[in-house]
């Protein structure tokens, strides 16, 4: 999907988080305003010796973490809404933008954010395919 980057912020934590406009048109007027903001979390296997329970153990999440993912774990947070006119797109997109700031920023610097993405990957892969990390 295409989309235009708009800032780059850089967090206390030292994460990057990139913020993209991924708003198209759906119909003459009417958009899809929707704002995208990514992370690349660098992938620290000590994050899984946090001393909670993990399927097949903090080895077996770390190598599964890798070949899903590699040395970065992505987080995307993303808000839209549907058939806006086009008069309301750049305000629509000011008040994303906005929220962004006031709500998400502080709890992606929060210093334990990665160690958590981390472990809440692991659980989500788990979740979704548990055999992943029965044969590793």
């Amino acid at each position: 999907m295409e989309g235009k980057l708009v800032d780059t912020i850089r967090l206390e934590n030292g994460l990057e988080v990139e913020i993209w406009d991924m708003s198209r048109v759906l119909a003459g007027d009417r958009w899809l305003v929707a704002m995208e903001a990514r992370v690349k979390v660098p992938f620290d296997e000590s994050a899984l010796n946090s001393g909670r329970p993990l399927p097949g153990g903090p080895r077996t999440a770390a190598k599964v973490l890798r070949e899903k993912f590699g040395d970065t774990i992505p987080y995307v947070y993303r808000q839209e809404r549907h058939f806006i006119d086009q008069k309301e797109k750049e305000r629509l997109f000011e008040e994303f933008l906005r929220l962004l700031r006031k709500n998400l920023l502080p709890y992606l610097a929060h210093p334990d954010f990665s160690k958590r993405l981390i472990v809440s990957k692991v659980m989500e892969l788990y979740k979704k395919d548990p055999p992943l990390f029965m044969n590793n």
